[in-house]
């Protein structure tokens, strides 16, 4: 059985300020799975589907809870309006002047000395714009805290802030007459440069830093097996959970919401404006000059201790976050990924952690038990989403026949991988996941999906993969035309299926890969994806490559007989509806991956056997016995549990990996017949 694994790609928000190149992510997160293709789109795209949305800033209300919505907005358009204003204040501080003043037909003068300063609305002015300065960076703060960074980065961010916070107490609790303009603005721009720049590298440093990945691993799995198997994807081998931290540091660099847009763009106005003036200081030296007049030194303190106030909540405020989230998800090890928030906790709770990502699994049993009647991970489930926070969920080798109903208040839902999890029905509900970006639901012939909505994906612009593998009683997929952002679609092993919904609106897929789809007699009309499809797999048996599909029957091709695991029965001859010139033109495109031969017995993996995993007894890699074969090998195949199979190309991998001493170390006990010493 040829299942790929899971892909990893980004959704369709698109950074507005500086953004992060979607490649720092592609190798940890993408199928490496047969080579790639390019042609000029000449399809003509087609109108997509209509669907309501939420306006982008109700959606980034939706982040803030559990403030009544009416205020949120309220206060949050206050704030843009201000800091509008202060930067209108920065950029043209005559022209703000006089319209605030009213002074437009007066003489420019009185306006531009306010503006200078030459006045205590002048000092006022300079505080508020330090203050507007403040809350931007004080909004990239939290922002940082709810996306679940890593303390350290949160302690460096704070540490920032504070700093800047101090340094503003300092400066206006001086007397004018002992300050000097450029100094004032080289500290300025000093703290912007490090929250604008500075902190987005030093992100990325943490993230190269952190972040290890077995390259040469990959490296040998792309050489040993074909085109779209398990093994080739660079998912399998990455660490999961440093991959799902990684992926959050990076789209926390990114604008994805309205609040993100104005403090980031708001950062980088400011440093912008005072770069600016720091040459205009440079070029002009009488604008060096120390302010000539007197502020009562009443105001200035005032000033300089409401900078000391917000500083030290900046620090009661992290702090508190971070100790009380730690606590709230303490009970909880499974939490990978969790906001730094700050909770009111309540004795015994096990429903207050700010659960972000949810990371657990076995990707290979070592027991039959452990197979078959994995750990019930219901109950954490449904305490984890009662905060609504859960945006990914990955579960391999754990028991949830049924997705809990609090799962429903998680309408941040991005990310959502099911292997293994007896998984047996989709509620009517989940449809309401309209931000959802990646969907692996796999299952076990004794316990899959057997129906699924036929509105399930009207609603999933965002949708940008979908695996569904391992469920032979599922006859009839859901409509495809609401996923007009999908880029890869991956279905093995559902053999009850005979056709595929249509592809009209699949106008952006790269990536189609079908295995083992022994039912399926044709494929829709592919000219819709002909401009956009790099990568088409067809493994195993598909009875539309004999079938006269294609132009001619040939019932004698192997593809087209009994197939020997499946026993799905002999094909017949199709009579008309044979396929289009477009879809005609990419079987041949990728005539390389597409209708290959049959897999046999020993090389297609299904599901083990008590006996098999027996023969093994949790141990990878050891020698083991599987009549008819001249040998066989203790493995895990697809994170399966670990059985003897004759698979050659698992024993070809690890003997590479052991001649080039890379990978897990062998043990000379059970893999001395592999070459280890």
């Amino acid at each position: 059985m040829t299942m790929p694994g899971k892909v990893f790609v980004g959704g369709k928000v698109q950074p507005l300020g500086r953004s992060i190149d979607s490649k720092q992510l592609r190798l940890a997160t993408s199928t490496q799975a047969s080579p790639r293709h390019d042609e000029n789109n000449s399809f003509r795209r087609r109108s997509r589907p209509s669907s309501s949305s939420l306006s982008s800033f109700t959606l980034a209300l939706q982040h803030v809870r559990p403030a009544p919505r009416v205020l949120v907005f309220v206060v949050g358009t206050t704030c843009l309006l201000w800091t509008l204003l202060l930067l209108q204040l920065t950029i043209a501080p005559n022209y703000t002047v006089n319209w605030v003043m009213k002074t437009e037909s007066f003489d420019v003068q009185l306006a531009k000395e306010i503006a200078d300063g030459g006045s205590l609305l002048g000092y006022f002015a300079k505080v508020c714009i330090k203050l507007g300065d403040f809350l931007a960076d004080f909004a990239l703060l939290y922002l940082n805290l709810e996306a679940g960074s890593p303390v350290a980065l949160v302690l460096v961010f704070s540490a920032i802030t504070v700093s800047s916070a101090l340094s503003s107490a300092v400066l206006v609790s001086l007397p004018p007459e002992k300050t000097s303009l450029l100094i004032d603005t080289l500290l300025d721009t000093l703290f912007d440069f490090l929250i604008a720049i500075a902190y987005p590298w030093l992100a990325l440093t943490y993230c190269f830093s952190t972040f290890s990945f077995e390259y040469k691993l990959l490296e040998i799995n792309l050489d040993i097996y074909p085109a779209g198997w398990f093994e080739t994807v660079a998912s399998v081998i990455a660490d999961p959970v440093k991959t799902s931290i990684i992926r959050r540091i990076l789209k926390s660099l990114r604008i994805v919401s309205v609040l993100d847009f104005f403090a980031r763009v708001g950062v980088n106005l400011f440093l912008c404006v005072r770069l600016h003036y720091i040459v205009s200081l440079l070029h002009d030296p009488s604008w060096r000059k120390k302010h000539p007049f007197k502020v009562n030194a009443k105001h200035r303190y005032f000033a300089g201790a409401l900078f000391v106030c917000l500083a030290a909540v900046v620090v009661v405020f992290v702090e508190e976050s971070i100790r009380t989230s730690t606590l709230a998800c303490k009970p909880h090890s499974e939490c990978a990924v969790n906001a730094w928030r700050w909770t009111y906790l309540q004795s015994d709770s096990l429903t207050q952690c700010p659960w972000l990502t949810l990371i657990d699994g076995d990707k290979a049993p070592k027991t039959y038990a452990a197979w078959i009647l994995p750990k019930d991970l219901t109950a954490k489930v449904a305490q984890l989403a009662a905060t609504g926070d859960l945006q990914t969920i990955q579960l391999t080798n754990r028991f949830l026949p049924v997705l809990p109903s609090e799962l429903r208040r998680c309408k941040q839902l991005k990310h959502v991988s099911l292997i293994y999890t007896h998984m047996m029905e989709l509620p009517d509900w989940f449809k309401e996941f309209t931000k959802l970006e990646y969907l692996h639901i796999e299952g076990i012939p004794e316990n899959s999906l057997e129906s699924l909505s036929d509105d399930l994906f009207n609603n999933m612009p965002s949708l940008t993969f979908i695996h569904l593998a391992g469920h032979p009683s599922l006859p009839v997929l859901p409509s495809f035309d609401g996923l007009t952002g999908l880029k890869s679609l991956t279905l093995a092993v559902l053999l009850s299926l005979t056709e595929l919904p249509s592809f009209a609106y699949l106008d952006s897929l790269e990536r189609l890969q079908l295995s083992s789809m022994a039912g399926l007699v044709r494929l829709p009309d592919l000219t819709p994806v002909s401009g956009t499809l790099k990568s088409f797999v067809v493994s195993d048996r598909g009875t539309w490559c004999c079938n006269g599909f294609l132009g001619t029957c040939n019932l004698q091709d192997p593809l087209c007989d009994e197939h020997p695991v499946f026993r799905t029965p002999v094909a017949s001859c199709l009579t008309g509806d044979t396929a289009t010139a477009g879809t005609m033109a990419l079987v041949k495109k990728f005539s390389n991956d597409v209708c290959r031969e049959v897999l046999q017995a020993g090389t297609l993996e299904t599901s083990p056997t008590e006996s098999g995993m027996a023969q093994c007894n949790g141990t990878l890699y050891r020698e083991c016995h599987d009549a008819g074969y001249p040998e066989a090998m203790c493995y895990s195949a697809r994170f399966m549990g670990i059985a003897c199979t004759s698979n050659p190309y698992p024993i070809a991998m690890r003997r590479r990996q052991i001649s080039e001493g890379v990978g897990i170390p062998c043990d000379p006990r059970y893999e001395a017949w592999l070459g280890c010493i």
